[in-house]
């Protein structure tokens, strides 16, 4: 029996055309969350970027679209046996666009622990008695797809037919989620490696003046993907920047429930000790 993919034309957000096809199958299904499917797909673009994603032909992702519950009458909401209902394109298409935010922050609060790791050890008379593990969050993008034929949708216009978050594959079945909302848990698999992420919060935490740090770091010890954006109360004077994830508590909390580890204690990053019971 054949898989029958469906293929859209697509409008990237950074304005490249081409289009995504996308596995409906079983086999394609990666899985459903509490608030957005995925599905395998491959991403042509029309001008490929030297790098990243879309630079090759059928570049690999994954499909991602939100959806949000739809029951038969008289069923509690509580119950597994619902359908998948979409959105408007337009709530959608916000929808996406928060969660791109999220990563691109993310990247953004990332890259800025790397600065601040490569500055210290590069001033240190001595070099740190630990790995410095190297990772990066998953490259991604917002597509829009419009029908053929059609005049071709812009962001500003609305006219898109539909609205998709392409990610990079994560491959391999190791995919771990390290950190919830605070410290690692020492009896998880990737105990090591969530030690250096809880630093790397710790990082965030101070270099933005006790404003924001990443929570939620999941995938492998190369590529991370669906973070949260802690922020305090007075970040983006109470405008919803980074949607449900983000849990203002956590960050008036980070000082006294925070944890630290071998990394925050080495000397040459000087890092103050925080309230939690040193690991």
């Amino acid at each position: 029996m054949c898989t029958r993919y469906h293929s859209f034309s697509v409008d990237s957000a950074d304005s490249s055309v081409g289009h995504v096809t996308i596995d409906p199958s079983i086999e394609g299904h990666i899985g459903i969350g509490g608030f957005k499917t995925a599905h395998r797909g491959w991403l042509t673009l029309t001008v490929p970027p030297s790098s990243g994603l879309g630079s090759c032909a059928s570049h690999k992702v994954v499909v991602k679209r939100p959806f949000h519950r739809v029951y038969p009458q008289g069923t509690p909401a509580s119950s597994t046996d619902f359908r998948i209902g979409r959105f408007a394109p337009v709530d959608e298409l916000a929808k996406l666009f928060r969660e791109a935010n999220v990563l691109y922050w993310a990247k953004a609060l990332l890259g800025l622990v790397y600065d601040f790791i490569d500055r210290t050890i590069a001033d240190a008379s001595d070099p740190p008695p630990f790995v410095i593990p190297h990772v990066w969050f998953v490259e991604a993008g917002l597509a829009l797809s419009y029908s053929q034929g059609s005049s071709k949708p812009t962001l500003k216009t609305g006219t898109a037919r539909t609205a998709f978050l392409l990610k990079e594959v994560i491959e391999g079945d190791d995919f771990t989620k390290f950190i919830h909302n605070m410290d690692p848990d020492p009896d998880q698999d990737g105990y090591e490696f969530a030690l250096f992420l809880a630093f790397t919060q710790h990082i965030q935490y101070v270099k933005t003046g006790g404003l924001v740090y990443i929570s939620d770091y999941q995938g492998n010890i190369k590529l991370l993907t669906d973070p949260q954006i802690m922020t305090h109360s007075s970040v983006s004077e109470g405008k919803d920047m980074f949607g449900g994830g983000n849990i203002e508590k956590a960050v008036s909390e980070f000082e006294r429930r925070h944890v630290c580890n071998e990394f925050c204690k080495w000397p040459g990053f000087r890092l103050k000790t925080l309230g939690g019971d040193v690991a």
